[in-house]
């Protein structure tokens, strides 16, 4: 039977972050990739973004517990893009993590009453940066796990640094097909599936609706190719797949090439340009009932598309915000921090607890012992299937989620400007293959 999280109780004020169209375009920064696969729906093609205004990388603070974490506590490190083009990846995430791990010490803590300590810097989406954050947390904190990075290119550094470390990590994004290999056995991912099985979920989407007008514009680069390739793989129909530089802004000329009567674009495969595409699908004619999106948090989906955020643009997920105990969570979230918990402050929130219930599974704070606890592990949360993972530390079996977004408050915050609304969920997916 999967295990699942214990009830937890409230925390202190945490903030996320809202994007507007600009920043989401700023996510790129040009160029080629030498990815095989995906990112977190903003990177681009290097995944660096520009270091923006905020703290200087690498600040650290402690916070959970004590100023020193307590007595015994065990130090968990979060390696977050606080600043620059991913803070608003980061502010909800860290928002999430926090929450939970105060629940969690609230709880009772982990082996029999030690509290988990989070050691939190801002990596700004520099791989380098990141890298060094975590072997800091390593060498001085003495951390036991870690989390955080968004971007591809930090993800694949530091899943590296994970295994020379022999700690493991816990993407919160990175979707890159590179992020894991056959040779980086400490690596997890929690909240976005790589190219190959999103592309076989939206063949599913279309294939589930009937369509049969369906257009895709995808970058010129590793992502976008690689779902180029997964549209050309996995649709039995056939797919009009337009390529757009990735640093492209204005894609008039693009969308003047779909169909006045399609029923759905898919513009996953441009993700620092699928905010625009959209915008201009609608300015030039075209109504589809789906324009498949990636994985952006809902509130910058909502601040950048306003009052056109309900009218196609599906927002895509594996946290599951139609469950009972989604909403329960985020009904204690709104009270304790006076904000809308969504479902990437989830990835957060349940990051935390798969740390921790990893941590009790092994029966100690030893690195190596939380992997194969991990790895072992079938745990029920806010996701739509328990966690699961194949060797390689490819997500097994997990259902990814398509939503619409509402312009109305969720029950659980009366003062949100957003909701979900369900188009399409998975059967469960495959892991992927480490070597492909």
């Amino acid at each position: 039977m999967p295990q699942k999280g214990v009830d937890r109780r409230t925390f202190l004020k945490a903030t996320g972050g809202t994007a507007g169209l600009g920043l989401i375009a700023g996510c790129s920064s040009g160029g080629g990739s030498s990815d095989d696969g995906g990112d977190s729906g903003g990177d681009g093609d290097s995944g660096d973004g520009d270091s923006g205004d905020g703290d200087s990388g690498g600040d650290t603070t402690m916070t959970s517990g004590s100023d020193d974490g307590g007595s015994g506590a065990i130090n968990i490190g979060s390696v977050q893009p606080l600043a620059g083009n991913f803070a608003p990846w980061g502010q909800v995430h860290s928002a999430g993590l926090a929450f939970g791990v105060q629940e969690i010490n609230d709880n009772g803590g982990v082996l029999d009453g030690r509290e988990l300590n989070i050691v939190e810097a801002n990596s700004e989406s520099d791989p380098a940066e990141a890298a060094s954050i975590f072997e800091r947390f390593a060498e001085q904190d003495d951390i036991v796990a870690a989390t955080g990075p968004v971007s591809s290119d930090v993800g694949i550094r530091t899943s590296r640094t994970a295994q020379e470390l022999g700690i493991p990590m816990f993407m919160h994004m990175a979707g890159s097909n590179d992020t894991i290999t056959p040779e980086t056995q400490h690596t997890f991912r929690v909240g976005l599936a790589p190219a190959t099985p999103t592309a076989q979920a939206q063949a599913g989407l279309a294939a589930d609706r009937g369509y049969e007008n369906v257009a895709a514009i995808v970058g010129d680069y590793a992502w976008g190719r690689s779902i180029q390739s997964g549209i050309e793989e996995n649709f039995d129909i056939d797919v009009e797949i337009q390529v757009a530089p990735v640093s492209q802004s204005d894609f008039s000329s693009y969308v003047r090439q779909v169909p006045e009567d399609v029923e759905m674009v898919i513009a996953s495969g441009h993700p620092p340009g699928s905010l625009s595409i959209t915008q201009q699908l609608y300015e030039l004619g075209r109504n589809p009932e789906v324009v498949t999106g990636p994985s952006f948090p809902p509130n910058v989906i909502r601040s950048a598309l306003g009052e056109n955020a309900n009218r196609g643009f599906t927002h895509v997920h594996l946290s599951d915000p139609y469950s009972d105990e989604f909403a329960a969570v985020a009904e204690r979230f709104a009270e304790a921090n006076d904000a809308q918990f969504n479902t990437h402050t989830a990835y957060g929130y349940v990051t935390a607890q798969l740390m921790a219930q990893a941590i009790e599974n092994a029966g100690e704070a030893d690195p190596q012992a939380i992997t194969e606890a991990t790895r072992a592990i079938e745990f029920d949360t806010l996701f739509a299937n328990p966690i699961q993972y194949a060797d390689s530390g490819e997500l097994e079996n997990q259902i990814q989620l398509y939503s619409s977004l509402s312009l109305d408050a969720p029950s659980y915050y009366s003062d949100g400007d957003y909701s979900y609304e369900e188009l399409y969920r998975t059967d469960p997916l495959p892991a992927i293959d480490a070597d492909q």
